[in-house]
């Protein structure tokens, strides 16, 4: 009697605190949960029509909206890098008081927080013609907040320390740094002429092929790789924002010069000297500018003919093969995939020559894997002394349900494994262990 007593008094009471809890606690904030901050200013960053950044450097810069798009306008007329301002004016518009120091009516001493003169300033215009402007002045001591106040208002208050970087915005931040203006899948061709070579490549139903100085299939990776780089590269710095003294920058006679085709247009890069603290100088031909970029990119636009040049022999992979053809060691091999007798299940391979039958799939699986990941370690020019004369095996693979077919022959001298395919120039050197390993797979179909 007593353990039901006991029993109800304990319901009793947890019924109470779960009534309190749902009427009282659920209307409260969780604990611990932060109290909204008051903003700076009350509109939205697309209200913002220009904005007018002096940064701790002193460099003053204007940008308007134009059309709905950014422009430098002041010191000059540029485009911008939209990613900075996007970031500069979404800040402004969202920007928060994280504590008030000061209020209008504490006649405080605005030197006391470097906000007499400040270290960074922007003006602010939104529609229709209403000014703001921001003064951002010293770090707090621990350096985690920054004191700023908004002009005539003489209240101050604490920004947080990371969007100082946000606001402290320079003229060469804010333009635009792109040293190229393309798309990248907008290429259709590519050439780096110096003078030594011209190389140059042509894409087509989004296939790389070299056309000069040799005609030979290019990698689609290394290809791509190069214009992704141009497309994105940055400007380290600006030299010159006008000037006809090209000597200077050894762009009157560019040691590189890279023309990229866009579909009946070109944008052309000249390259010049390397700088005396590092990076070097270049020039897009469609501006007056001068400008550096970063070495990595001058050496990735110095790579030889046979970086370009695509180093698997096969294209097909194991999953899209359809046929497959070998002579070697004076043997004819034929296999072909085909559905199963048993629907539903996988599509087999059978070998359509010799002892004809059924193969096991893992094998054949296992011999496809192998021939198309074949791989050339590096070229030869010529032909001589690979044993194209006499090949040891010739190996045919059909795909894409036999609308592609590719054929390479392969030679062999002393411990050289090389492949040979008949309308690319040269050879190509093969890891020997690979082509080995993949023979040995091939004996095990017979």
């Amino acid at each position: 009697m007593r353990g039901t007593r006991s029993t109800l008094i304990l319901l009793v009471i947890t019924l109470g605190l779960g009534a309190y809890i749902y009427f009282v606690e659920s209307g409260q904030p969780p604990a611990g949960t932060p109290e909204s901050l008051e903003k700076v200013f009350g509109f939205e960053s697309d209200d913002i029509t220009s904005m007018a950044v002096t940064s701790e450097t002193g460099d003053h810069t204007v940008i308007e909206k134009i059309d709905d798009r950014w422009q430098l306008i002041e010191p000059f007329n540029s485009n911008v890098d939209v990613t900075k301002v996007v970031s500069l004016s979404s800040s402004l518009a969202s920007l928060e008081m994280q504590r008030v120091v000061a209020e209008p009516e504490d006649t405080v001493d605005l030197a006391t927080f470097g906000l007499t003169r400040p270290r960074i300033t922007i003006q602010i215009r939104t529609a229709p013609d209403f000014d703001r402007q921001l003064l951002i002045g010293e770090r707090t001591p621990t350096g985690s907040d920054v004191y700023a106040t908004v002009a005539d208002s003489n209240r101050v208050f604490l920004m947080s320390g990371f969007l100082d970087t946000t606001f402290n915005q320079t003229t060469f931040d804010l333009r635009d740094k792109t040293i190229l203006d393309i798309t990248q899948d907008q290429v259709d061709s590519f050439e780096v002429t110096s003078p030594e070579r011209t190389i140059q490549l042509r894409k087509d139903e989004n296939q790389w092929s070299l056309v000069s100085p040799i005609t030979a299939r290019a990698d689609l990776a290394v290809a791509d790789s190069m214009i992704g780089r141009l497309s994105t590269g940055q400007m380290q710095s600006v030299e010159e924002e006008s000037t006809d003294d090209l000597e200077a920058y050894g762009l009157d006679r560019p040691r590189l010069s890279v023309a990229v085709g866009l579909g009946g247009s070109e944008a052309t890069l000249h390259i010049g000297n390397s700088t005396p603290t590092g990076g070097t100088y270049a020039r897009d031909a469609d501006r007056s500018l001068v400008f550096t970029i970063d070495d990595s990119l001058v050496s990735e636009l110095e790579k030889q003919v046979d970086d370009y040049r695509r180093r698997d022999l096969f294209a097909f992979r194991p999953f899209n093969a359809t046929g497959l053809t070998l002579d070697y060691q004076g043997e004819h091999w034929t296999f072909e995939r085909t559905e199963s007798a048993t629907e539903g299940e996988a599509d087999i391979w059978l070998r359509t020559s010799g002892n004809k039958g059924e193969v096991e799939t893992s094998t054949m699986d296992d011999l496809l894997g192998k021939l198309s990941n074949l791989r050339a370690e590096s070229f030869v020019s010529s032909r001589e002394d690979t044993g194209a004369d006499s090949p040891m095996a010739t190996i045919e693979v059909s795909f894409d349900n036999h609308q592609e077919l590719e054929r390479v022959e392969f030679g062999q001298v002393n411990n050289e494994v090389f492949a040979i395919i008949e309308e690319e120039p040269g050879a190509a050197i093969l890891n020997t262990r690979s082509w080995e390993d993949a023979m040995g797979t091939l004996e095990l179909l017979r």
